[in-house]
């Protein structure tokens, strides 16, 4: 029964046909405006170019796209005669760079929790409120019930930020039916991946225990009496939470929300791997998304574990309905698929600390699969064969090497060039690992935040400080050959790419007081091109966007200083007063 119910967030979607995987993406241009050239000028210019060289502070752009780069007066000087010439002096005594390149973030995660009430270990600033994080069990239920209590009368209370090693460990339906016995009250962890309900709330759904229990190894990650479902068992439950925030429109607040947030970040071209959405929650994303004129591309990829699972586990059924998936649920502008992708996925959570470690846990508790070996190797298969670039998440050691160890395997199958796989997150690794993955021509998003927030925790609970100093490896990864790009997997993260720079360049953990592994600092530089050019490149894009080149779209983050010169502390704190996307400017509210 469980199955069948999982089965309709795509059913609408099956086709029995595949469909080759198409050519990279191409910028679109709107034939029909007139031909413009518009030359911006700023204080200077960060380009992220290999062919530029000097300092330059003006970039000429026609009808979408990059014309020149150099000089104001040279500039100025060539193109002053032309037709239809302006000169947008506006950013004069801003710094220009390329639009940031996020290769990880997720817009649909940012919908279901952009709307709910945040109680988490770190800050948040959004552009319409400030977040205050809480770092204690006492701390953590003073804040639940102060928001219970103020919550409107009759409405289900959503939370989202929990933490077991900040917050406690005793979360449980009981500890949540003290707070309300009435109220619908659902709390999700901090991970994203694990979520616990009081009994109010398990009502709601119309759930009972039968429906909790199975014979597959999803069900083994759900715990009826504690309210509590993880990593797959999530997965079960996860239609009818959708529906839910659907129907509360929690999930429309959220989306909103999550649009103006993405833009505030400086960022113009997203990708978004792992789509977990019902038709009715994709309609409703693309149609916020898109009420007024959106200041960015949004690259969309299926996720591979939810079809496989819906396919009964029939890895070429699987793929069939991944296909149908980005023929059914159709893109809208600059909303599009990303062609060719797929995203999978090894072990678990690393905010739960459910990542499968080689040398486990100092407690003793076990990490879990998302995937397991023989389910990521079988799912793998037929995409590998049809030339998909794969995006695989692998939050630790033992997560990666089982990873490396498919795709070396499948590529002894049917080697292929230029295969660009990408292991993503990258929590904890092993050196060993990192050499393997370079050698088989593999890439590396690593989300730096891990360091920030988990690190100095992690060092007392479950990893110990030897592992918890190299998490989220940077110095090692390049030094090893590697390329390096950084995400956000926001909301895993904040969706701001110069907090990503901040975080690899300084690794200070949540105290603000320690350096966690000074020996994975990376440059300034090199932290750049991780959120430009090297995240371009992960997404096929890198002739398209990530620099300030001739012939690219004319996409920029408009800052008010210079990450290359203040002081590397502070480059958190710089702003993005706007973004020009496709020649076009966006101010940040």
């Amino acid at each position: 029964m469980a199955q069948a119910r999982f089965a309709t967030i795509f059913l609408s979607m099956l086709m029995m046909s595949g469909c080759d995987a198409p050519a990279p993406p191409a910028a679109a241009v709107d034939s029909d405006v007139e031909t413009t050239l518009t030359l911006f000028i700023g204080r200077e210019l960060i380009t992220m170019s290999d062919m530029i060289v000097g300092p330059v502070n003006a970039v000429a752009v026609e009808n979408g796209k990059i014309l020149d780069v150099g000089s104001r007066e040279d500039l100025e000087r060539r193109y002053a005669d032309r037709p239809n010439f302006t000169i947008n002096d506006t950013f004069r005594d801003r710094v220009i760079a390329p639009g940031f390149v996020e290769p990880h973030l997720h817009v649909w995660l940012g919908g279901i929790l952009m709307g709910t009430e945040f109680i988490t270990p770190a800050d948040w600033e959004f552009p319409d409120e400030s977040v205050t994080g809480v770092q204690s069990q006492a701390a953590y239920m003073a804040r639940l019930r102060e928001i219970e209590a103020s919550h409107p009368a009759g409405q289900p209370l959503v939370t989202w930020g929990y933490h077991q090693y900040f917050h406690g460990q005793d979360m449980s339906r009981s500890v949540l039916d003290d707070i309300s016995s009435d109220r619908p009250i659902v709390v999700w962890h901090r991970s994203f991946h694990e979520l616990y309900f009081n009994t109010a709330a398990l009502e709601i759904f119309g759930w009972d225990e039968a429906f909790w229990s199975g014979d597959t190894p999803a069900y083994e990650q759900m715990d009826w009496e504690k309210g509590h479902a993880f990593e797959a068992g999530g997965k079960i439950i996860l239609p009818d939470v959708l529906a839910f925030l659907l129907e509360e429109g929690i999930f429309a607040r959220g989306v909103e929300r999550t649009r103006q947030y993405i833009h505030a970040g400086g960022i113009t071209t997203a990708v978004d791997p792992g789509l977990a959405v019902t038709p009715d929650l994709f309609e409703q994303m693309v149609s916020i998304l898109t009420e007024t004129e959106l200041p960015m591309e949004i690259w969309l990829i299926p996720g591979g574990n939810f079809t496989y699972m819906e396919a009964g586990y029939d890895a070429l059924k699987g793929k069939r309905i991944a296909e149908a998936q980005t023929e059914q649920l159709q893109g809208v502008g600059s909303i599009q698929w990303l062609p060719g992708y797929i995203k999978l996925f090894a072990d678990g959570a690393m905010y739960s600390q459910l990542m499968q470690l080689k040398a486990g846990y100092l407690d003793g508790h076990k990490g879990e699969w998302l995937q397991t070996p023989e389910e990521l190797e079988d799912s793998m298969r037929p995409y590998w064969k049809d030339d998909y670039t794969i995006i695989i998440h692998a939050n630790g050691d033992r997560g990666l090497e089982v990873a490396i160890d498919v795709v070396d395997k499948l590529n002894d199958e049917y080697p292929r060039e230029d295969h660009r796989t990408s292991y993503h997150h990258l929590g904890i690794t092993d050196l060993v690992d990192i050499g393997r993955a370079v050698e088989q021509g593999s890439n590396f998003s690593v989300n730096p935040y891990y360091t920030h927030i988990l690190a100095e925790n992690y060092a007392e609970n479950g990893i110990g400080q030897e592992r918890a100093e190299v998490m989220s490896r940077g110095r090692s990864i390049i030094d090893s050959g590697g390329l390096l790009s950084l995400h956000s997997d926001a909301l895993m993260a904040p969706a701001e790419p110069l907090s990503l720079v901040w975080s690899a360049v300084n690794r200070i953990g949540l105290s603000g007081e320690t350096v966690m592994g000074p020996g994975e600092r990376i440059t300034v530089d090199e932290a750049m091109r991780g959120v430009t050019v090297n995240a371009a490149y992960i997404a096929r894009m890198e002739d398209r966007v990530g620099s300030i080149d001739i012939g690219k779209d004319a996409n920029f983050a408009i800052l008010d200083d210079n990450p290359y010169t203040v002081a590397p502390e502070v480059i958190k704190d710089i702003e993005v007063e706007a973004t020009v996307f496709r020649g076009k400017v966006f101010s940040v509210d």
